[in-house]
């Protein structure tokens, strides 16, 4: 994706969540995250898939200026992923957001149904790495379970016989692809 000019800039003298604040980019990869945040309300990250997970492909930054969760999409192709989730973005910018629990037919062109679940904060660590340190000024490091502050939205989808991931019967292929499991470190 690439940045446009900035539309969204708002949230660097007035962020909409309660404490954030922009930090120190790291690296490259942080002022890009950064200039698309800005410039088309959200940057879209696609990773490859491992021995131990699928590919994946999420959002940073749909909190921030839309006050919608962020989105993570497991085992599709990159520019799928990311079309869904610019997609959903474009809604968000026009005050719909998408809520956990909330089935959608038309984001696929097959109709196949999409449910969003929350993703365990547990999991933040292991595949959003780029939001947990976005959001790092509003993370409160509590135990036993860190309180990351910012909520994830995983979109699952059924099986060719109609079952999602966590309906007895379901292929397990597609539970391992929707399965978030805690990676190597």
């Amino acid at each position: 994706m690439t940045a446009s000019s900035p539309r969204y800039t708002a949230s660097l003298k007035s962020p909409r969540i309660a404490g954030f604040r922009w930090l120190t980019p790291q690296d490259s990869l942080d002022e890009q995250i950064y200039r698309e945040i800005l410039a088309d309300g959200c940057s879209i990250l696609s990773f490859r898939g491992t021995q131990t997970a699928p590919e994946f492909t999420y959002s940073v930054g749909l909190y921030l200026n839309f006050l919608h969760p962020e989105l993570l999409l497991m085992g599709l192709h990159p520019d799928t992923a990311a079309a869904i989730i610019a997609r959903l973005r474009d809604e968000a910018a026009g005050g719909l957001t998408t809520e956990a629990g909330s089935v959608r037919t038309d984001l696929f062109e097959d109709g196949r149904p999409v449910r969003f679940i929350p993703v365990p904060s547990e999991r933040y660590l292991d595949y959003l790495g780029r939001n947990c340190s976005f959001y790092l000024s509003i993370f409160r490091p509590t135990m036993p379970s860190p309180d990351f502050r910012f909520p994830v939205l995983q979109g699952v989808w059924p099986d060719r016989q109609g079952r999602f991931p966590d309906e007895p019967g379901c292929d397990p292929r597609f539970v391992a692809i929707h399965q978030l499991t805690p990676q190597p470190d």
